[in-house]
């Protein structure tokens, strides 16, 4: 359990601030004090995991560290990274942690940071303006950003977006208000077996692949079956006039004095330029009094 605690100096006239962290799994509870300098507007624990996030600083140098939890004798707490100067105001983990939205809402205009924490890096930076309302998907696969009509009257919108920060899908919707994912429901599948697929993800991954690559091919079939018909019909047409075209060979010897053009060369024909006469004009310009 994490404690926000706000402390005046000695002489009163400024504030610092701890995070008393509570080991509520350990005999007698003990207790971590981390001390920050800054203020802290937001602090959120990753699901499932032993990192947390704390947003501290004022605009703008407003910063989000993140911090992890060690279960050891020495009862560390390690700082992991620190994003500095910032545009942020709202944490949000994956349901299944790892990944982690920071966001600059409403005021902020609506600046996204995806980040994965497994290695601190920042896979993507977007925004969404204006953006009011977020959300994680229950499988931690996708992630939605909405402006709500209940907040701000114009462009009312939803996006749905990837882990990764790449966007999938927008949908501006007139006075729309607000957002919510089907629950994903229990997995029917003991520790044991989950732990198997995972141990054989190579193997499904291979079928997966095949299965991708016939729905590509099922989609791509119009195309293809289009694309093939127009080859058909383009065959028939060029068979039928080069038949045509070797029925009238001999009529065209016939007119060229018996020699086969269609198999000599270029070099080999005899050129003639013949000129014609085909009109003269003549017209005359009579003179001016200024000439």
């Amino acid at each position: 359990m994490c404690v926000k605690v706000e402390r005046y100096t000695k002489s009163k006239k400024g504030v610092y601030y701890n995070l008393e962290l509570f080991r509520m799994n350990e005999k007698e509870i003990p207790v971590d004090t981390l001390e920050i300098k800054d203020p802290v507007t937001a602090i959120e624990w990753e699901p499932n995991g032993s990192k947390f996030c704390v947003i501290h600083g004022e605009t703008p140098r407003i910063c989000a560290s993140f911090y992890e939890v060690q279960e050891t004798q020495q009862r560390k707490v390690t700082l992991l990274k620190t994003f500095e100067k910032r545009t942020v105001n709202t944490i949000s983990w994956a349901p299944f942690g790892q990944f982690v939205v920071l966001a600059g809402m409403r005021s902020m205009n609506g600046i996204l940071e995806f980040v994965d924490t497994s290695d601190m890096t920042l896979m993507a930076t977007e925004e969404h303006y204006m953006a009011t309302e977020l959300d994680w998907d229950p499988s931690g696969r996708y992630f939605m950003t909405g402006v709500s009509f209940w907040s701000h009257r114009v462009d009312n919108a939803y996006f749905i977006w990837s882990f990764q920060g790449k966007i999938l899908q927008r949908h501006p919707m007139k006075e729309f208000c607000s957002f919510l994912w089907r629950p994903r429901p229990k997995t029917l599948l003991s520790e044991e077996e989950k732990s198997n697929i995972k141990k054989d993800m190579k193997r499904y991954q291979k079928q997966f692949e095949i299965k991708d690559k016939m729905t590509l091919t099922k989609a791509s079939k119009e195309l293809i079956d289009k694309r093939r018909k127009m080859f058909n019909s383009f065959t028939s047409f060029r068979t039928r006039h080069k038949s045509s075209y070797e029925e009238y060979k001999e009529f065209r010897m016939e007119l060229r004095g018996g020699v086969d053009t269609d198999n000599l060369c270029a070099e080999e024909f005899d050129e003639e330029t013949f000129e014609f006469f085909v009109k003269e004009e003549i017209q005359v310009i009579e003179a001016t009094n200024d000439e």
